[in-house]
């Protein structure tokens, strides 16, 4: 009478066998991917790399554009994306929040914005804007910080503006053109284009070290896709090298990011956006600390809960890219 249940025992256990040998083909790891976090609207290393196609090992990569950079962190600090290269401000925050995120690269080291206004509405200095409307990308973000630097050393009351947020690119330049700020946080290309056209004005410009853009990440994700992060990482000093020794080698990927710009203007915010970034994607505790000067300065975080810099960085992966 056992007979019968020889056959569905071995059919189960047929039915088990393929199923661990399909959980094991399934398990093995396939070509790395990673999401990139990026404020779109300029040109930027980052970009440059993915646009270029050139990406090593197999990698996928993924842009994904954001107003600001406080909108890109809640992306990564929720799992939408895997990395975002964004200021550096955004590691020590969050560090300083109990949040764990890193820095793994810096592309970077000179603030981005500068404030503009229209020609001939009388706003030479940001001395002038006092009690008036001032566009930033988005508040929280690193155009933000560099108004709230700006306004400190003006010694005019940050707290006395009228703070708009007003994104970037053709938003940030209409929200100047037609009234509705007095000034604006602008950066490449379309800071060059908008000084060219002589209907705006460069009211302040930054001149100090900052680190303006990093690639972050959170560690948990970092240690468990290696693979990706370091082959984006490899693949961005690839970039970085090439466009060092001939710009012209990465125009036509620019041209993507920037496709109403003239050849050689174009060529002049490269040239500009690689002088911009340090040898090797690395830097030491120096640029660090004149950043963590800067946001205490403007009281964005207090000096008690500055987090150090080996906590804060980590280049491992591309010393060894």
């Amino acid at each position: 009478m056992s007979l019968p249940l020889r056959a569905p025992r071995r059919w189960a256990a047929a039915l088990v066998l393929a199923a661990l040998l399909a959980a094991g083909c399934s398990s093995e790891p396939g070509p790395p991917t990673i999401r990139v976090g990026l404020v779109c609207g300029g040109v930027g290393l980052a970009a440059l790399t993915i646009d270029s196609g050139a990406l090593p090992g197999g990698l996928q990569a993924q842009k994904v554009c954001f107003d600001s950079g406080s909108d890109a962190v809640q992306a990564l600090v929720g799992g939408s994306i895997d990395a975002f290269v964004g200021a550096g401000e955004h590691v020590i925050d969050n560090r300083a929040k109990g949040l764990d995120v890193k820095g793994y690269a810096v592309i970077s080291e000179a603030p981005p914005y500068s404030l503009v206004s229209t020609a001939g509405s009388g706003v030479h200095t940001v001395g002038d804007l006092a009690g008036k409307s001032v566009a930033v990308t988005a508040p929280g973000s690193l155009s933000d910080t560099e108004l709230q630097k700006a306004t400190a050393e003006a010694n005019v009351p940050y707290s006395g503006l009228r703070v708009v947020g007003a994104g970037t690119g053709a938003t940030m330049q209409a929200a100047i053109e037609k009234g509705g700020a007095a000034a604006g946080m602008v950066s490449d290309p379309l800071l060059t284009t908008m000084l060219q056209s002589g209907a705006f004005t460069l009211t302040w410009k930054p001149d100090f070290r900052y680190i303006a853009l990093a690639v972050i990440a959170k560690p948990d994700w970092v240690n468990d896709n290696k693979p990706a992060m370091q082959a984006f990482l490899q693949a961005l000093r690839a970039t970085q090298d090439r466009a060092n020794a001939d710009v012209s080698s990465v125009l036509t990927a620019a041209k993507q990011q920037a496709p109403t710009l003239d050849p050689a203007t174009l060529r002049t915010v490269v040239a500009a956006t690689m002088a911009q970034a340090p040898p090797k994607l690395t830097i030491d505790e120096g640029p660090y600390q004149d950043t963590t000067q800067v946001l205490t300065q403007v009281g964005q975080v207090q000096p008690a809960k500055i987090p150090s810099f080996t906590d804060s960085f980590d280049f491992s992966l591309l010393r060894t890219s």
